[in-house]
Parts: structure tokens; sequence; C-alpha cells
């Protein structure tokens, strides 16, 4: 193998210019899937939330949003409540716990969708930098052996080979710089949106009991006043 300045800078550099190619490519992904979300769920808000028609409304044409996978999440497990069902609220209440657990994993799978990738990105903004001060380091190293050889030690000497082994340098924080300010970038933005699908949660879940509180007020004043 080639373990010449050259071919290991030049090494360092193809490997940030990989790094690089990665980190914008996962940027233009995750801004990509962020917007598709924001307009699935706000168009799910809109034509489907509107009018309290949460829980009637038939999901087969927009499964594609988050706030559908939620409501679907917990609909099949609503819908799995006998049709013959003793009026006591204590018997609903184990159904709609077992819908919260439902409605929460499905947070918690949107939550790991909406992080995939972040880890590339932190790794990639830690490790850049240290790889370009590796090739800088060996530029230095080979350019120092080559100024020994020569027996001068001028300013017409030195600076061009240090200048050349910086630039790994210079090309490792340009790579790390734009992985951390996305990373930061997509932690505050999928904290927002997980907000947003925790509150969905919330209304959808109070929706369901505050239906079925008044189906068993309006059932018990049925038994008591048969007239």
């Amino acid at each position: 193998m080639d373990f010449s300045e050259t071919s290991i800078v030049n090494a360092t550099l193809w490997l940030l210019a990989f790094f690089s190619l990665l980190t914008w490519s996962i940027i233009l992904l995750k801004l990509g899937e962020w917007a598709f979300n924001a307009f699935r769920n706000n168009t799910f808000t809109k034509n489907v939330m509107a009018g309290g028609k949460s829980i009637s409304y038939n999901l087969s044409n927009d499964g594609k949003s988050q706030f559908a996978r939620l409501l679907q999440a917990g609909q099949n497990t609503i819908n799995q409540i006998p049709g013959q069902i003793s009026p006591k609220i204590d018997h609903h209440s184990a159904w709609h716990e077992l819908a919260e657990r439902a409605v929460q994993q499905q947070v918690r799978k949107e939550k790991a969708k909406m992080d995939s990738g972040l880890g590339w990105l932190a790794s990639f903004g830690s490790v850049s930098p240290f790889v370009g001060l590796f090739g800088t380091v060996w530029g230095i190293m080979h350019a120092l052996q080559e100024i020994s050889q020569k027996g001068s030690a001028s300013l017409e000497v030195v600076a061009g080979p240090i200048g050349e082994a910086l630039i790994a340098t210079a090309i490792g924080i340009a790579v790390a710089i734009p992985a951390v300010l996305a990373y930061n970038f997509f932690v505050r933005l999928n904290k927002s949106s997980l907000a947003k699908l925790e509150h969905f949660a919330e209304d959808y879940l109070r929706s369901v009991i505050q239906q079925h509180l008044q189906q068993q007020t309006g059932s018990a004043h049925g038994i008591s006043n048969p007239k």
C-alpha cells in the first residue's frame, strides 16, 4: 500500500467529500420528510377533523399522515369493544387504557421515524474535524521530513507543504458545521412535531371517552325513564 503524503491526504479528502455528500443527502431527505408529514397532517386536520368526524371517518384513503396513523391505532382497539357492554364506566376504562397504549405506541413509532438518520448527522459532525486533523498531521509530518532532508527551514520551503496539509483540517470543519447545525435543527423540529402528535393523541382519546360517557348517560336515562 502507498502511505505517502499525497495518497493519505487525498484519501482523507475523498473521505470528507463522502461525508459531505451523505450529510447533505440526509438533510434534503429529512426536510422532504418533514414537509410531507406537515402537509399530510394539515390536510387531515382540515378535511377530517373538522366537524368532529375523527371517530367515524374512514381512514382507508388517508393512511399516510401521522395523525391518521395515530387515529387508526386507537380505532383498532376501540372497534373491538363489544356492542353489548355493561353501562358501568369501569368496563370502558379498560378499553380506554388499551386505546391509550396503542396510540402512545404509535407515537413512539412516529418519533423513531422522525429521528432516523440524525445519528449519522451527529457522527459526521463529531468525526469530520478529527478526520481532517489526521490528514493535516500526516501531511505536516511528511512535510517536516522533506524539510529535514533538504536541510533548509526557510519560509519558502515550509509554507507550501504545511499550507497544503492544513487544507484537510479546513475541509473537515467545513463538513462538520452543516452536519451539527442540521442535527440541532432537526432535533428541535422533531420535538415540535412530537408535541403536536401528543396533543392530537390526547384530543382523540378525550373525544372517545366523552362520546362513551354521553352514550352511557343516555342509556342510564333511558333505563330510569322508560316512558
